[in-house]
């Protein structure tokens, strides 16, 4: 219901299903970005040139890039706490 009633609000707004359908691209891969398996953070992050070339736009694709600098942030952190246990 909820979903109806966001999509509907935002077809008000002027988005067309276009861009709807990249929201909700996005939210997929952010949703596999933020995942705990190590498998779908990887595939999230092979499928967003995909996502890039399906929906062209400079708004999305500045999130895109956004969203994935904060996890190779996040993960290049992890990564150097772990080296730096084990020595």
């Amino acid at each position: 219901m909820a979903s109806n009633s966001t999509k509907s609000f935002l077809a008000d707004a002027g988005y067309g299903e276009q861009e709807l359908d990249a929201n909700s691209a996005l939210m997929e891969l952010d949703k596999g970005l933020r995942s705990g398996k190590l498998g779908e953070q990887c595939e999230a992050v092979v499928r967003f040139p995909r996502l890039f070339q399906k929906y062209p736009f400079p708004i999305l694709i500045n999130s895109a890039f956004l969203k994935l600098a904060d996890v190779f942030r996040v993960g290049m952190r992890c990564m150097s706490m772990k080296y730096l246990k084990h020595k």
